[in-house]
């Protein structure tokens, strides 16, 4: 399984072959074929295994419960997704195996990453909703998930690609990086949740009536 995990996050699942699989675990296709039926049915549990494993060293909301402050949680929640994206010391290839699913997704765990991922965006609506006060819609409830969610895929994506700017100090212990980069995006987002809110208050639609898809933003 990890010799899978290693080739899938190196090359994605297109580009990856069974027979580059078997050779770094020592292993011949036919064993393969004997337990997972397929390379699909491989890669399905690669995922999900990697899944498991970034959520256990970066659980959501920072492992608080429903009944910690509101913006604990929101910054227990930055902290996990930009964990799972800069920090590969403690969760190996998952991070980058599932950042490769995020920006090229593949139909054939479509059903695989929605059980998965369906429980991580209700418990951020919830979370916004209490961020937001029971007035708020859909649509900024989405919204400002999106905003927040995005954030952090958008450094992990040049993290993973190596494009990030010169003087971010990417030297420091990994720890220090995601404390850094979970302030900021705390800091920013909680602005901009507050004035969002206020909009609300006073009655005015953060949305201005733009339609929005109501896609996961976690997916």
């Amino acid at each position: 399984m990890s010799a899978a995990c290693a080739v899938f996050a190196e090359k994605g699942y297109h580009d990856a072959t069974v027979e580059e699989i078997c050779k770094r675990a020592r292993s011949n296709i036919a064993a393969i074929n004997y337990h997972f039926g397929s390379k699909e049915q491989l890669y399905a549990c690669v995922w999900r295994k990697a899944f498991d494993e970034a959520m256990s060293a970066y659980p959501p909301e920072g492992g608080l419960g429903p009944d910690a402050d509101s913006q604990e949680r929101l910054k227990g929640t930055i902290h996990s997704l930009v964990g799972k994206a800069v920090d590969p010391g403690r969760i190996g290839h998952a991070g980058k195996l599932l950042l490769r699913e995020m920006v090229n997704p593949t139909d054939v765990i479509r059903h695989v990453k929605r059980d998965a991922l369906q429980p991580l965006h209700d418990r951020m609506s919830n979370l916004m909703r209490d961020l937001l006060g029971p007035k708020a819609s859909d649509e900024h409830l989405l919204l400002c998930q999106m905003s927040i969610v995005h954030q952090c895929m958008a450094i992990g994506m040049r993290f993973f690609k190596g494009t990030m700017p010169p003087h971010m100090n990417l030297d420091r212990p990994s720890d220090q990086l995601v404390e850094t980069l979970t302030d900021h995006i705390m800091r920013f987002s909680l602005a901009g949740i507050k004035a969002v809110r206020k909009e609300i208050k006073a009655g005015r639609n953060a949305g201005r009536g733009v339609g929005v898809c109501s896609n996961s933003a976690m997916s």
